[in-house]
C-alpha cells in the first residue's frame, strides 16, 4: 500500500511500526533508547521470568518538576509550556496544597488542560447546541470549573474545528493575538505529551487533523465537521450546476432565461431564500466585500459555494492551523507526523477506545494484597466494568490513572499494570460504609469488599464522578 505526499511515494508500514520509527526517530536518544529498551523488555516478559531478564538498565530521563495552580491550571500550563515544551526532561505536575506526586496528577494536568482548552468563552472551535440531557448541557455548578450557566464547554459531536475568523483584504487571516496565542500553546502541548508518552484528551476533528498534515479539504470533510450545512450546500451546488449545464447548452436567449428562472429550492427561488454573501453561523464574516450587502442568486450561488468552501475549510482557519504547526514544531518537527493517517493521529494524541470484555481485560490486571483473580468482589467489578458505557468507562479511567483513554495498544499497555486491592474496613466498620479510592501514580484501585454488585456500582459510581479534582492522601 502506498500514499502520494508532496510527490514521493511512502510506503506504509504497520501503525505500530510507524510509531516505533516515531519514538526512535524524532525524539531525541535518550528517549529512544529508553522506548527501544521497554520494547525489548515487553518481548522477553512474554517469554522469560522475571529471574531471568537482564537487569541492564538506562538512566532515567531527567525530570522537571513544576508546581501550579489547579484553579489557574490553564493560566499554569501556558507558562509551563513555555518555558518547558522544548526541554528534553520529562514533566512532571504536582498541585499547590495537594500530596499526589508523579504520573496521575500529570495525566491529570493533561487532560484537565484539554478541558479548558474547550471553553465557549475562548471562542476557538465550532459548535452547536446541546441536545438536552448532554453531560455539557447540564453540567452541575459544582463540578470544578463550572460557574453554573450550564454550558461551559463547546459540544462538538464530529470533534473540534476552529471557528473561521475574517480574512484580510490582502488575503491574510486576521487572528486576534489571544487565539493565535492558544493554538501555538496546543500545538506545543500535544507534541509535549507525545513526548513525553502522555495523553490529552482533545478530540480534533478527523478534517482538522488532515489539514495539520497538509492536505486539502473539500465538501466530503465539511460533512464530517457540520454534516447540516454540507448538506445544504450540495444540494445548491446541485442547482448552481444544473444552471450551468442550462448555460452551457445554449440556446435563444428568452428560453435559456425561463429555464433558469424555472430552477428553485424546494419550490423556492434562490433569491427568496434570504442568503447573502456571509458565512452561514457566523454573519460577521463576509464572504466578498460587502458581502452582508450582497443577495445570493441563481446567477451567483455556484460562486456562494465555493466561497462558503473555501472560507470555512481553509481561509477562515489556515492561521489557526499554522500557529498550532509551528508551536508543534518547536517541540519536534511536525513533517514527522506525515507517515501517519489522520485517524492515526488521534490514537497518537489522545490514545485507544476500546470495548471491555471480561476475558479480555482480566489477562491485563493485577490483583494484590487481599484478591486475587477469583475473588467474589473482583468477579462483581469486572461485571460492572464491561457493562460501562464509553462516556462512564473514560470516566472510571480518569479516576484510576488520570487519563480519559489508555494508551496505544489499550489496556495490555498501561504501566503501572491496573491493580486492584482489598481496601479493608477499620474497627468493625461495614465495608458498605466506604468508598473506593485510588493512587493514580499508581494505577491500584483500593475496593472495599462489598456485600452486593449493586452496593458496589452505587459506590463506584459516586467515587468516579464526585471523587475527582485533588489528590489526598486515601
Amino acid at each position: 500500500m502506498v500514499r502520494v505526499a508532496h510527490g514521493v511515494v511512502l510506503l506504509l508500514f504497520a501503525f505500530e511500526s510507524r510509531r516505533l520509527h516515531l519514538h526512535s526517530t524524532a525524539f531525541g536518544l535518550s528517549r529512544a533508547l529508553q522506548r527501544l529498551q521497554q520494547h525489548s523488555q515487553d518481548g522477553a516478559a512474554s517469554t522469560t521470568s522475571a529471574s531471568e531478564r537482564s537487569e541492564f538498565r538506562l538512566g532515567r530521563l531527567p525530570r522537571q518538576k513544576v508546581r501550579i495552580s489547579r484553579t489557574r491550571v490553564m493560566d499554569s500550563a501556558l507558562k509551563v509550556m513555555d518555558l518547558y515544551a522544548s526541554h528534553k526532561a520529562m514533566l512532571e505536575v504536582e498541585y499547590f496544597g495537594e500530596v499526589g506526586t508523579g504520573l496521575g496528577p500529570t495525566l491529570e494536568f493533561y487532560t484537565l488542560v484539554s478541558r479548558e482548552l474547550r471553553r465557549h468563552e475562548l471562542h476557538l472551535w465550532v459548535g452547536e447546541d446541546p441536545p438536552a440531557g448532554h453531560a455539557d448541557a447540564d453540567k452541575p455548578s459544582s463540578e470544578p470549573g463550572a460557574d453554573g450557566d450550564g454550558q461551559q464547554y463547546v459540544y462538538t459531536p464530529f470533534g473540534l474545528f476552529p471557528k473561521a475568523v475574517q480574512p484580510a483584504a490582502d488575503g491574510s487571516a486576521g487572528l486576534p493575538p489571544r487565539v493565535r496565542q492558544l493554538f501555538t500553546f496546543m500545538g506545543r502541548f500535544v507534541a509535549k505529551a507525545m513526548l513525553d508518552n502522555r495523553l490529552v484528551d482533545l478530540p480534533l476533528s478527523v478534517p482538522l487533523l488532515r489539514s495539520i498534515l497538509g492536505l486539502e479539504l473539500g465538501m466530503a470533510d465539511l460533512a464530517e465537521i457540520n454534516p447540516q450545512l454540507a448538506k445544504t450546500l450540495a444540494r445548491l451546488q446541485a442547482l448552481a450546476a444544473r444552471r450551468a449545464a442550462i448555460v452551457k447548452a445554449g440556446g435563444k436567449p428568452a428560453e435559456q432565461e425561463a429555464a433558469i428562472a424555472a430552477l428553485t429550492l424546494d419550490g423556492c427561488a434562490v433569491v427568496d431564500l434570504g442568503l447573502d454573501f456571509t458565512l452561514p453561523g457566523q454573519p460577521e464574516i463576509e464572504l466578498s466585500p460587502e458581502g452582508a450587502e450582497r443577495a445570493v442568486t441563481i446567477d451567483n450561488l455556484g460562486e456562494y459555494v465555493q466561497r462558503v468552501l473555501e472560507v470555512y475549510l481553509h481561509e477562515g482557519v489556515a492561521a489557526q492551523v499554522a500557529a498550532f504547526c509551528k508551536g508543534f514544531s518547536d517541540v519536534f518537527p511536525i513533517e514527522q507526523l506525515r507517515a501517519f493517517a489522520a485517524d492515526e493521529l488521534d490514537v497518537l494524541f489522545n490514545g485507544t477506545r476500546e470495548k471491555w470484555e471480561r476475558d479480555v481485560i482480566v489477562e491485563h490486571l493485577k490483583f494484590d494484597h487481599g484478591y486475587t483473580r477469583s475473588s467474589r468482589a473482583v468477579g462483581l467489578l469486572l461485571e460492572i466494568l464491561c457493562a460501562f458505557d464509553d462516556a462512564t468507562l473514560s470516566q472510571f479511567l480518569k479516576f484510576v490513572t488520570g487519563s480519559p483513554r489508555l494508551p496505544v495498544g489499550g489496556l495490555a499497555r498501561l504501566s503501572p499494570r491496573l491493580t486492584i486491592v482489598l481496601k479493608r474496613p477499620e474497627n468493625g466498620v461495614s465495608p458498605d460504609a466506604y468508598l473506593p479510592s485510588v493512587m493514580t501514580c499508581a494505577n491500584y484501585l483500593k475496593l472495599p469488599d462489598y456485600s452486593s454488585k449493586a452496593i458496589m456500582r452505587e459506590r463506584l459510581m459516586t467515587s468516579i464522578f464526585e471523587g475527582q479534582g485533588a489528590f489526598l492522601l486515601s
